[in-house]
Parts: structure tokens; sequence; C-alpha cells
């Protein structure tokens, strides 16, 4: 079976490290609020911003998971899962870029989270009364291990701080990995 590749965000995966292992009073406190979200990002950005919001897809398909992503999840790293790739867009400009790992067998179980298109996952499994969120690791990242393309969006940065949730729906795990970019500070 031939496999896509989807990684449109990075050169080096992220190092993810449990919330619980982060001095939160050390952080910026604007950048904590919006870690420690408990609810759905998407609603928030929609609450927080006036320009319209919209989600850009830049690619989805079965393919080798990150490997961090594998092992939070339990998975061997040889065995596929369901990747999706998105901008958060706030007017027309990105906010967030996005990852969701789905393990094949959950995407399997959990059809209706596969074939979103553009419409936003939050919308989706925050509509889900048994949605738990399991894991909360949190990841400060250096520009240098992004791809060229979001380095572009970023002149001028040298980290950017991002968030990885593990949430479970009927028992099966998966994880949704959101990058902050600047602008979402601004708000």
């Amino acid at each position: 079976m031939l496999l896509n590749r989807i990684n449109h965000f990075f050169i080096k995966e992220p190092v993810w490290r449990e919330v619980g292992r982060w001095s939160l009073n050390t952080m910026p406190h604007h950048v904590v609020d919006w870690l420690l979200e408990p609810y759905s990002l998407t609603a928030r950005i929609k609450k927080s911003f006036a320009e319209p919001f919209s989600v850009g897809l830049k690619g989805q398909g079965l393919c080798k998971p990150f490997l961090a992503d594998a092992q939070c999840l339990q998975q061997r790293t040889h065995h596929c899962a369901l990747v999706r790739e998105v901008l958060l867009n706030v007017g027309d400009e990105a906010v967030v870029f996005a990852r969701t790992t789905l393990p094949k067998k959950v995407a399997h179980d959990l059809q209706e989270l596969t074939h979103l298109g553009s419409k936003p996952l939050g919308e989706v499994i925050f509509s889900y009364p048994d949605l738990q969120r399991v894991g909360l690791d949190f990841a400060n990242i250096q520009v240098s291990q992004l791809s060229p393309f979001i380095q572009a969006m970023l002149i001028g940065q040298s980290h950017i701080w991002a968030r990885r949730n593990t949430y479970q729906i009927n028992k099966r795990s998966f994880v949704v990995s959101e990058f902050f970019l600047p602008l979402m500070f601004e708000s």
C-alpha cells in the first residue's frame, strides 16, 4: 500500500512534555490561558475575534504518525494512522495550525472524524457527550524546526507555543496537536 506523507508543518518533530512538567508561572499568562483551554479551541477563537473563522485543509491521508504521537497513543511506530493537517484562520490570517492523528482502528470506529474537509474538528468532537481529554502536553518549538511554509509566517519570531491533547471518545484515543501563531495572542 502506498502511503501519503502528511507533513506540511515540520522539519523536525516537536518534543512534548506533560503539562505538569512545566512551570506555568514562568510562562506568559496569555499563552498559558490559551494552552489550558479545556473546551473547544474553535469556539473560543470564534468568540475572541470579530473576523470570520475558517479552516483550511492542508492535507489528510494514511501515513506513519510522528514517533511521539504513536508512543502517546501506544501504537506501533510502523502502523499507519489517519493524519489531518489544517490551518485555523481568522479573516485572511492563520492563527493556529493543527495536526490530528487517528489510529487506523479509531478512524474506522469514528468515521465522522474522517471526512471533515474544511469543517472544524472541534465542532464535531465537542458534540460527543462522552468526550474526555485524557492527556495534555506542551511544547515550545523553535522556528528552525518548522517548514519554510510556516517559517514565512513567523518572520522575527524565535519560537511558538503548542499543546497536544489526547482525547477519548467511546474509549477510542486520538491526538489533536495545536500550534499557536503569534496573531492568536493579539485578541
